[in-house]
């Protein structure tokens, strides 16, 4: 997926406002953690906790974009309600897919007008996350972790805006599943901005 769609996707779903201004970094990552990290990617957990909190679904083709990888198989997506859980206007997206012919789940958390230096900063001080990779041009950055929380090991991808200044999207994506060793799909040589069989 190109950065310049990624950024178009999120200006029309969620547009800058007041209302969305200034986003406290500690939330947005408590929100990441407890939605994709915590316990790892679950399509069916998230599909129930968005028919629980009251979660918009996000219709048609767009219900794939937030995919980390190609090859989904089944996906769903929501723009969140106004909670103590998610900051307003997030979309999260879940997917099973297939990574190197085995099946994997994926889930994504983005968020608008998050300070993403601080975020960054805040992501290390809470996990053992080892940078394994990153990617970068004029509009986005997007590094790759390996990290273990709730006793899985996880694949994660953040994608942010390259300037340190600019306004944007954060977007943080976790690939997993029971059992799962990322070395084992060879993440460490690929190209994450291809859309064949491995990254999007």
């Amino acid at each position: 997926m190109s950065p310049r769609f990624l950024l178009t996707l999120f200006i029309a779903l969620c547009p800058a406002s007041p209302v969305y201004a200034g986003v406290d970094v500690e939330r947005a990552l408590k929100a990441c953690h407890s939605t994709c990290l915590a316990h790892g990617p679950d399509f069916d957990r998230t599909v129930e906790a968005a028919r629980g909190r009251g979660w918009t679904p996000v219709s048609g083709d767009t219900l794939a974009t937030l995919a980390p990888v190609a090859n989904v198989e089944a996906a769903k997506a929501w723009t969140t309600a106004a909670d103590d859980t998610m900051p307003r206007g997030s979309v999260v997206g879940v997917t099973r897919a297939r990574l190197d012919g085995k099946a994997v789940q994926t889930c994504t958390v983005a968020m608008t007008d998050v300070d993403h230096e601080l975020f960054l900063k805040s992501f290390f001080t809470r996990t053992d996350a080892e940078k394994i990779d990153e990617e970068r041009n004029a509009v986005q950055i997007s590094r790759f972790y390996i990290l273990i929380a709730g006793g899985r090991e996880q694949f994660v991808n953040l994608k942010f805006p390259a300037s340190p200044t600019a306004e944007g999207s954060i977007v943080a994506s976790s690939i997993a599943d029971d059992g799962l060793e990322v070395e084992h799909y060879d993440l460490r040589n690929c190209n994450p901005d291809q859309t064949g069989d491995r990254f999007r």
